[in-house]
């Protein structure tokens, strides 16, 4: 049972805690309180909205610390500090940037990711042995906790999702064990990790499986296109690009994104990943062409590189917030009035110049390969998101900035039932639970493992 955060962390409580547990700990762990240089560095994230300040920071370096962490007062896991789930006010973090390691065997096309390794130490490390899996929209995302959570990826059109990628995992669990999750042992356990990963223990490890980058196109890159027009043309041209990708004759993902760009102004940008060549990827997208844009250009990008663009979103701090809903369809009508409302916002709420409003497609992925893992993700079949990246910088505003988000939600399902909802789960544990795992009898198998591994809650109160 949790100690209460009051009784456990007041006073002389918290320090014969830590003086109990050092020992404990290996050589090079480090545990930080808010006395300690460190700490307030060591308690950035990526936004800081909602940012508490926890009794410790506790940094292991290996998985021995992990198992002797868990469960003895509340705490939380963080890795890249992205999740709005990794801080906790007077409580324990449990931060594992310190206790990293990827091992890629190119032989058999397997990866191991242990601990708290980046995206872009994975797409380092695999690019290296010349091979690549899915990954995430940003290089500082913790990279188990965006695959356990389902892990949407510009790669699901090859090889489905992060999480249909995984083959065995290690999970300190509720009472401090260490646990292997395969197809041999454990396999429940394993099923859950894909897709639901993050309510059910903290995963040190996993093995995922990793791809030829000959899937990309005949160099193993793949292409990029950047395509820019006037906000006036939102409508028109979502129309023709709801064409483009919705056919089967092509492997590709991409956004199409109203945005402030510091050059250019407001604009729109349809930004296409092709998996082909060059002129296939001008054949593709030539009706969008014709359309007569702004500008336009393209060039191939390597694995290694592939959220580099985006490190502009990357900074900690600030407040940020990034939601994904999950669309039926590309509906040009909506994405219209989404942009108005992306106008309004830039216009009456200062500060918010940053913020940017996505479609992201993907064509459809192959029923053969990774598709066929078995998982718990609910939302395989989903090719469609709205991407609401928030930025601001005066917190008075946060609760304006969030009904601007909510707009955006509604705006665009609008044509959609709500028992249709869908919600990422990465990105909201507030939504009913039916939004984020649309098989019910997928959730009440969860409901019976959580009961198994984590009948008290130990991580999260989510499926009891």
């Amino acid at each position: 049972m949790l100690s209460s955060i009051a009784q456990f962390f007041s006073g002389p409580k918290m320090n014969t805690f830590i003086s109990d547990l050092r020992p404990k700990l290996s050589k090079g762990s480090r545990i930080l309180t808010p006395s300690d240089p460190d700490f307030s560095a060591a308690n950035e994230r990526w936004t800081d909205i909602d940012r508490k300040t926890p009794a410790v920071i506790v940094q292991p370096t290996c998985e021995d610390d992990i198992a002797v962490l868990v469960a003895k007062v509340a705490f939380v896991p963080a890795s890249g500090g992205h999740s709005p789930w990794s801080t906790i006010e007077n409580g324990m973090v449990i931060d594992v940037s310190q206790f990293k390691d990827v091992h890629v065997d190119a032989n058999r096309q397997l990866v191991t990711v242990r601990g708290g390794v980046l995206m872009k130490e994975l797409q380092i490390a695999l690019s290296e042995e010349n091979q690549f899996t899915t990954v995430a929209n940003g290089n500082t995302v913790g990279a188990i906790p965006y695959m356990i959570g389902g892990g949407i990826s510009s790669y699901t059109p090859l090889i489905g999702y992060a999480c249909e990628n995984i083959l065995s995992a290690r999970v300190v669990v509720a009472t401090g064990d260490i646990v292997v999750a395969s197809e041999t042992e454990n396999s429940d356990l394993l099923w859950a990790i894909r897709g639901a990963g993050q309510f059910f223990g903290l995963v040190t490890e996993l093995v995922v499986r990793t791809h030829s980058p000959s899937l990309m196109g005949p160099d193993g890159v793949r292409q990029l296109g950047t395509i820019f027009f006037p906000t006036e043309q939102a409508s028109e041209v979502c129309s023709v690009l709801r064409d483009v990708v919705s056919r089967n004759d092509h492997a590709s993902a991409g956004h199409f994104m109203v945005m402030n760009d510091p050059s250019k102004g407001r604009i729109l940008m349809v930004a296409a990943q092709y998996f082909g060549t060059c002129p296939e990827l001008q054949a593709t997208y030539q009706p969008v062409i014709d359309l007569e844009p702004l500008d336009h250009n393209h060039q191939p990008s390597t694995f290694e590189k592939h959220s580099d663009h985006l490190a502009w979103m990357c900074p900690k701090g600030e407040f940020k917030r990034f939601s994904q809903t999950g669309l039926k369809c590309i509906n040009p009508e909506n994405f219209g009035r989404l942009v108005d409302l992306h106008r309004e916002l830039s216009e009456t709420l200062p500060g918010t110049e940053r913020s940017v409003f996505t479609i992201e497609w993907h064509t459809k992925t192959p029923d053969d390969g990774p598709r066929k893992t078995e998982t718990s993700f609910g939302l395989k079949k989903i090719d469609t998101w709205l991407n609401i990246l928030t930025w601001y910088t005066d917190p008075a505003l946060h609760e304006q900035v969030l009904q601007f988000d909510k707009r955006a939600q509604d705006i665009m399902r609008s044509d959609t039932e709500e028992n249709a909802f869908v919600s990422y789960t990465n990105t909201s544990r507030s939504d009913p639970i039916g939004h984020r795992y649309k098989d019910a009898a997928a959730v009440a198998k969860l409901k019976e493992l959580k009961q198994i591994w984590d009948p008290e809650g130990c991580f999260t109160k989510e499926l009891l």
